[in-house]
């Protein structure tokens, strides 16, 4: 190092000291930032240890729904004040998925709404089925039956309210449907002349009349709502969802077999949500009728006694997933000592005798009671929805042809059948194609109306073409039903549905559906009864409001 600065210039050795004096200060300098860090860690371990993290909260995953609490009962609503109702009687309209009018206080409602539902029906099947099914329902020409047509399925006004808080009213018209052939197809009509009309039959002849008119009374402590006049009897999970919210053209084989000659019946039901609104229960008497469209029930000892209690597992609208689980049972003492059951396509193209039974049990006599007993399942998770039910129904001390003498002694042509049982069921999925879910209704359990997350437009703007889709759900549906039991050969039935909804709006939809239906019945016993499989196709053109 010596002889190498004896041989530099004094501006080289400056140099060397200046470099030598810059890393000093830089390896000082280091030291020093080292220094702080660790100062810094320090603090930070102390406030750490002052102020401990929460570890972060485990999601809760859907499946993890069915073991939760229920949750906390919802903030109070504030309650009527009794000495300012009807005070402000001014009323103010808005749209409401109805045209809907009501007080500033909410005390006084009323409403004004209707659906029309315009149907197209396609049928195929081999002539020696059709000529079987118009025999099967005593037309004078057999080969008229299965026709293709277009009919109104449903044409009805409703008016609906509320007075003074609990008083509601709700009274419907329906003026489609005028023709009922009922008496015809249960065998005790005569059946006309050959070679006349087969439509001349009009006995009996409805005319454009009321399907539900009741009034009720509401918010009353433990027991809910109570409501008398002609209503629903809402004994399976697709008999309580509206008209307007069915999700196939028809509610199918089960609903016509077990429910389908008293869906309106003349009664007094008492219903009330509980537990948070998770539990639902229905408790209903009904005079017992054959027919939706009469008004009036005659006949002693005629009553129906109904439970429907359900219940609600899950329930989170915020990740759009339920869960509805119910049980059901009706106790029914026959309208006449009559009953029936039977079951029509699942697409219709006008009344009874265009849209005939496919399987009929004809009329089954009996001094005992008809009881049913339904089970319920029901969900919805994102764009998917499900449900099944299976229904039984059974009557003691069954016969064909007639009633016992007084003496037990058998009539002519009488035959006694011990107890009788049918059965049927179906099992549905469906699924969104756009980003909609279908949601519930919770103070009659069932599917609610599907509103899209974007209303259908195709249509020319200031700012060019606006173009939304509005909502698209596809479908599958089975179904089963066995009237064959105890010599009666009502027929069976497997039967394969396939759908296509097109929620334009809250208030319109488009709905094809295709069905391929067999029907079968006890060899033994057919009476020259032809099976064989019906396809059909249906399209329903629907506004509601």
């Amino acid at each position: 190092m010596n002889r190498i600065m004896r041989f530099a210039t004094p501006t080289f050795r400056c140099a060397i000291a200046i470099v030598v004096l810059g890393a000093f200060g830089l390896a000082t300098r280091a030291d020093e930032r080292d220094e702080e860090i660790a100062k810094l860690k320090a603090r930070l371990d102390a406030l750490e240890q002052r102020m401990p993290l929460e570890p972060n909260p485990v999601p809760i995953r859907p499946v993890e729904l069915l073991t939760q609490p229920l949750p906390a009962a919802p903030p109070t609503k504030a309650l009527p004040n009794p000495d300012t109702i009807g005070k402000n009687l001014e009323m103010k309209a808005k749209w409401n998925n109805a045209l809907q009018f009501e007080s500033s206080d909410k005390a006084f409602k009323w409403s004004v709404g209707g659906v029309v539902q315009f149907d197209t029906t396609f049928y195929a099947a081999n002539r020696d089925l059709v000529r079987s099914v118009g025999t099967f329902n005593n037309l004078v020409e057999p080969a008229l039956s299965l026709q293709d047509g277009m009919a109104f399925r449903r044409a009805r006004l409703r008016f609906a309210g509320v007075l003074w808080e609990q008083v509601e009213f709700f009274a419907q018209y329906e003026f489609a449907q005028a023709l009922d052939l009922r008496r015809r197809t249960l065998g005790i009509s005569p059946v006309p002349a050959a070679g006349t009309n087969p439509n001349n039959d009009f006995d009996p002849g409805d005319n454009v009349g009321f399907n539900e008119l009741y009034l009720g009374i509401t918010k009353l402590p433990v027991l809910g709502t109570v409501r008398f006049g002609r209503h629903r009897e809402s004994v399976n999970f697709v008999t309580a969802t509206s008209d307007t919210n069915q999700v196939w053209m028809e509610r199918g084989l089960m609903f016509d077999a077990f429910n389908g000659d008293f869906n309106f019946s003349n009664g007094i039901t008492i219903s009330n949500n509980y537990l948070n609104d998770r539990a639902y229960g229905l408790l209903g008497f009904f005079h017992s009728n054959n027919s939706n469209r009469g008004f009036y029930a005659v006949g002693d000892g005629e009553y129906a006694y109904d439970v429907r209690l359900t219940g609600l597992p899950v329930y989170d609208e915020a990740c759009k997933q339920w869960v509805h689980l119910g049980v059901d049972y009706s106790y029914r003492n026959p309208n006449q000592s009559q009953v029936r059951y039977r079951a029509r396509p699942d697409q219709r193209s006008g009344p009874s005798f265009l849209a005939p039974n496919i399987l009929n049990t004809g009329t089954i006599f009996t001094n005992a009671a008809q009881q049913i007993l339904n089970g319920e399942f029901a969900m919805a998770s994102g764009r998917f929805t499900g449900a099944a039910e299976y229904c039984t129904s059974w009557v003691n001390n069954a016969y064909t042809g007639g009633l016992p003498n007084p003496n037990g002694t058998l009539p002519a042509g009488v035959a006694s059948r011990g107890s009788y049982q049918a059965h049927g069921g179906y099992v549905e999925a469906l699924y969104f194609l756009t980003p909609d879910h279908r949601k519930y209704v919770k103070d009659r359990p069932g599917y609610a109306r599907v509103v899209p997350e974007k209303v259908f437009y195709h249509l020319n703007t200031d700012r060019g073409l606006f173009t939304q889709s509005g909502a698209w759900e596809v479908g599958a549906r089975y179904e089963y039903l066995n009237l064959i039991d105890s010599g009666i050969n009502g027929g069976q039935s497997n039967a394969a549905s396939l759908c296509v909804n097109w929620y334009l709006n809250a208030n319109a939809r488009i709905q094809a559906n295709y069905t391929w239906m067999d029907r079968s019945f006890d060899p033994g016993g057919t009476g020259g009864v032809v099976g064989g499989a019906i396809n059909a196709f249906g399209l329903r053109f629907n506004v509601d409001f």
